[in-house]
């Protein structure tokens, strides 16, 4: 139940999910946080907590792109360009 940018799972069945959304403080643009990527996100261990884990990686990377954002929670692009001027 995943379309154009929105899924069902995160929007209903696991609202926490959204925790792990960062969105541009300047810009908007709304990726997921590159580490639940990581090799910890998800143990291999198969207990409830790792499968929601598992699940919210799914999701997240089926309908958005990485997005890192710096300490001042601001894109890659947006850091850039505020920083040139």
């Amino acid at each position: 139940m995943t379309k154009k940018g929105k899924s069902y799972y995160v929007d209903k069945w696991n609202p926490s999910a959204k925790a792990f959304i960062n969105t541009c403080s300047l810009c908007g643009a709304q990726g997921y946080n590159p580490s639940i990527d990581e090799e910890g996100f998800v143990h291999p261990a198969p207990d409830k907590t790792d499968f929601v884990h598992h699940a919210i990686r799914a999701e997240l990377t089926a309908i958005l792109s990485p997005l890192p954002l710096d300490n001042l929670g601001r894109c890659a692009q947006c850091a850039k360009l505020m920083d040139e001027n």
